[in-house]
């Protein structure tokens, strides 16, 4: 399968501007505007990972958007948690433009597919601004990790999208083929 990201993005677009009409100022048309991947890392008494699990956590997230991963710190502490404040909490990545188109034909074409048992993503997981949210159980999903991977980690993955009410959302969600099953 050949995929071509920019005739992806161009064809996105016309069929954008055929939706919503050509009537309306390009600016105000409902798009994407980015994409978050966040990585939980366990927090005080509750440690999944280690400092050697986390900087491999950060190295497949690298591998798997294509842009440096940042690791997350608590603000403050919380003695209930036995959580200190400065302590690394998360490792999270914020794609734009090219890198995030290039991660969702990724993740549309490539990962979902592998998911074992996979009918669609469930369409309860937008939030009232008409965001959605996607958790994935097991990094395996992607070929950048594989199954020989060092550590085994779920992340949360987020499409944020702007000039968009709850009546575009539907459209625009199936103008960027997401397999989402009502």
């Amino acid at each position: 399968m050949n995929l071509n990201i920019k005739d992806f993005v161009d064809q996105l677009k016309s069929s954008i501007v055929e939706t919503f009409g050509k009537d309306i100022n390009p600016m105000a048309y409902p798009s994407l505007s980015k994409i978050s991947i966040n990585v939980g890392c366990g927090t005080g008494s509750n440690k999944k990972y280690d400092s050697k699990d986390r900087d491999a956590i950060a190295k497949y997230l690298e591998k798997i958007t294509g842009q440096k991963a940042s690791l997350v710190a608590s603000n403050k502490s919380i003695s209930g948690f036995k959580l200190r404040a400065g302590e690394i909490v998360g490792v999270k990545v914020t794609l734009r433009g090219k890198k995030m188109y290039d991660f969702l034909v990724k993740l549309i074409y490539v990962a979902l597919p592998r998911t074992r048992d996979f009918r669609g993503l469930s369409a309860n997981h937008f939030d009232k601004s008409g965001n959605y949210s996607l958790g994935i159980k097991s990094s395996t999903i992607f070929p950048e990790v594989g199954f020989d991977a060092d550590v085994n980690f779920g992340l949360q993955v987020n499409f944020v999208f702007k000039n968009i009410d709850s009546s575009q959302t539907e459209t625009l969600v199936k103008l960027l083929k997401l397999p989402i099953v009502q």
